[in-house]
This record gives structure tokens, C-alpha cells and sequence, in this order.
């Protein structure tokens, strides 16, 4: 729950603080190495999964209460099948669509995170545009970031086709 409960900006402060600083497991800063990209992902990462996981908690609940499972106990079924190929598929429904949104903010939260951890992006890219009146380069950054919003829902409706049959027929 730490990633409900704490903001990014104030939770990848802090795992410097503790993991580089204190304890010195990982680099400060960006960095060619493979260790430097572990705290800015889990600073990315925390709110997402917290979110995530409690939509498929509550989503779980629901659907293990619901008539169609039920009927699968009724007839015998092993509750592992139950859970792991009846109501997990109809629990992550909603988490498919979550998920999609998740990731259009990772791409607008990861402009704090690069300035946080001093990683040179898109998002540190698009403020040092406005902050050089660079128009051209603002409309790149904003144009491509658009792009990946876009391609995130077209993959989000995709899998959503694949995962639902009551979708594929319209």
C-alpha cells in the first residue's frame, strides 16, 4: 500500500536516500549500467502495481462470488481450474483497460522520474524545449508521446478482443 499512499516524486527521493546514498547498492544517477535503471523502474512502478493489484483483488472477489463459478464447483471442478481458467480470465477485464491507462501515466509520470534520477528522456527533452522556446522540438516530443498513447489503447483494444468472445462479434 506505500505505493497508494506516497507520491512518485517523494518515493524515488527516498529510495535514493536508503538504497544509494545509505546503503550504497545502486549508482545516485543514470548511468551505463544495468543497476542504475532498478530504482527509477521501481519508483515507476510502485503506484502502478498497487493500483493494479487491488483491481484484481476486488475483481477476484466478485467474480469467485458470481453464479458461473457456482456452477463450476457444482459440477466438480477443481478450484484451481475455477480460479486460474474461469475467473481469472473474467477478473481481468477491467485490469486490461486499467493497465492501458497505467501505462499513458508511466509515460507522463516519467518526466519527474528523469529529473529525479538525472536520466536523460523524452521528458527532460520536452522541458528543456519550453524552457529554450523550442516549438518545433516541443511539437516532436508531444507528437511522439501522443504516438505512444495512441499505440498503448490500439494494443489495450486488441488484447481486450483476445481476452473477451462477447467482444469479438462486434
Amino acid at each position: 500500500m506505500i505505493g497508494l499512499a506516497v507520491p512518485a516524486f517523494w518515493l524515488g527521493l527516498m529510495l535514493i536516500l536508503i538504497f544509494a546514498v545509505t546503503w550504497q547498492f545502486f549508482p545516485v544517477s543514470g548511468s551505463d549500467q544495468a543497476s542504475s535503471l532498478v530504482l527509477p523502474a521501481l519508483t515507476l512502478s510502485m503506484q502502478s502495481t498497487a493500483r493494479l493489484c487491488r483491481l484484481v483483488r476486488s475483481g477476484m472477489i466478485e467474480v469467485l462470488n458470481a453464479d458461473f463459478i457456482r456452477t463450476a464447483r457444482a459440477k466438480g471442478l477443481f478450484e484451481s481450474r475455477i480460479v486460474w481458467v474461469h475467473a481469472l480470465r473474467n477478473a481481468l477485464l477491467p485490469v486490461v483497460t486499467m493497465a492501458g491507462l497505467e501505462l499513458g501515466d508511466l509515460i507522463s509520470s516519467a518526466v519527474v522520474i528523469e529529473a529525479i534520477f538525472a536520466w536523460p528522456g523524452i521528458g527532460r527533452l520536452a522541458i528543456g524545449a519550453v524552457s529554450s522556446r523550442d516549438f518545433p522540438l516541443l511539437q516532436g516530443t508531444v507528437l511522439v508521446s501522443a504516438f505512444c498513447f495512441v499505440a498503448i489503447n490500439l494494443f489495450v483494444d486488441w488484447l481486450y478482443h483476445r481476452i473477451d468472445p462477447r467482444v469479438r462479434n462486434t
